[in-house]
């Protein structure tokens, strides 16, 4: 088993070494970069504004995927532990990497948002979808997670984004503003 579990980090470990950016394009740095660093403020910003036309059975829904993501992630970082990948990008932009790596809140909150969201639009799931794999694989990219943590963290988001869905028990209410339908057309 431990054999096993030595080749696996160590997959994951070159892997994600091979995944990550090498200063070479700087417009594509500085595009996964920006990704990197508003994923969360910005599915935030997008939740809260939605809010408007909820029920507060559903307003309690969207605010509880937030809370219970963010919790969720930061009591498995603490009991995991895991060091942060050793980087050989130099980000352009500020790039902090103050708490441990497993899992990826960011790949964490972006699943729970999309899920959610496509479940609100799903007309948007597509999008959605993308987005997803853009903030995990930008966490990769700026040397700030491995392989497997950002997909932990789509596992989190997912699973937490599902069981809130079942908590909102209609579609009536969730349309979202115009605003917010223009601000995910890509």
């Amino acid at each position: 088993m431990l054999i096993a579990e030595n080749i696996l980090l160590r997959f994951d470990t070159d892997f994600s070494l091979v995944l990550q950016g090498t200063n070479n394009n700087s417009l594509l740095d500085v595009f996964f970069e920006s990704i990197s660093l508003a994923s969360i403020p910005t599915e935030s910003v997008m939740l809260f504004q939605t809010f408007k036309s909820r029920t507060k059975e559903e307003q309690a829904s969207l605010f509880s995927a937030i809370a219970l993501t963010g919790i969720t992630t930061g009591i498995l970082k603490l009991l995991v532990n895991r060091k942060r990948p050793e980087r050989r990008y130099h980000p352009r932009l500020w790039n902090t990497r103050i708490t441990p790596s497993f899992p990826s809140g960011h790949a964490a909150f972006s699943a729970c948002f999309a899920t959610i969201q496509s479940k609100i639009n799903p007309e948007y799931s597509p999008h959605f979808t993308g987005y997803i794999f853009l903030t995990g694989y930008s966490q990769i990219y700026t040397g700030n997670h491995y392989l497997s943590d950002v997909l932990a963290g789509w596992v989190l988001g997912f699973t937490i984004g599902n069981i809130l869905n079942k908590s909102i028990k209609s579609n009536q209410h969730l349309i979202p503003p115009p605003s917010y339908k223009f601000a995910i057309t890509f």
